[in-house]
């Protein structure tokens, strides 16, 4: 099994130069549709941060950063196999090109971070995990075109609800 830092430095040799928290969202769509699939790319804990999920030895690596590089971590990308390599593969051409604030918000849309957030909340915990179990019983039912289509239209419904008003006036 790779580690967090392998998988963190294949995305970087991939992409080039990006925010940590762009990162930090690639890394945690690559571990949920491996999850789906089958078994996880790596055992680290993903925590129910503030800003989505993070991987806690990954943000140990970056921390103090906006951006990082592959030769800022020290993961070894070649220790993955080719299977990790195409799983990985298939995240970045689906999540690769999206912004980090759009990851960060789908990632807040989606129920594993969402109910892990929302529980640790209410026991007081600061950083909550997010299971396994929940990451493979939520994702493991939809396509990633599906659950975005899913977050456009709740994205879509509430700027109509903000805006009925003006929308029922122009209707006129």
């Amino acid at each position: 099994m790779a580690r967090v830092l392998d998988v963190a430095k294949y995305i970087l040799e991939r992409q080039g130069r990006i925010t940590t928290l762009k990162l930090q969202k690639l890394v945690y769509y690559a571990q949920v549709w491996a999850i789906a699939d089958s078994e996880p790319l790596f055992q680290d804990t993903i925590k129910a941060w503030g800003q989505g999920p993070v991987v806690p030895a990954l943000f140990q690596a970056h921390k103090r950063r906006q951006r990082v590089d592959a030769p800022d971590l020290e993961g070894d990308s070649a220790g993955l196999s080719d299977a990790e390599r195409a799983q990985i593969d298939r995240v970045l051409a689906y999540y690769g090109g999206l912004p980090p604030a759009y990851l960060s918000k789908l990632t807040h849309y989606e129920r594993p971070w969402s109910d892990a957030h929302k529980s640790g909340e209410r026991h007081g915990h600061k950083s909550p995990s997010i299971s396994v179990g929940a990451i493979r019983a939520f994702y493991s039912k939809a396509t990633p075109q599906e659950l975005e289509a899913d977050y456009q239209m709740f994205v879509a419904r509430k700027v109509m609800d903000e805006h009925a008003q003006s929308l029922a006036y122009l209707a006129l």
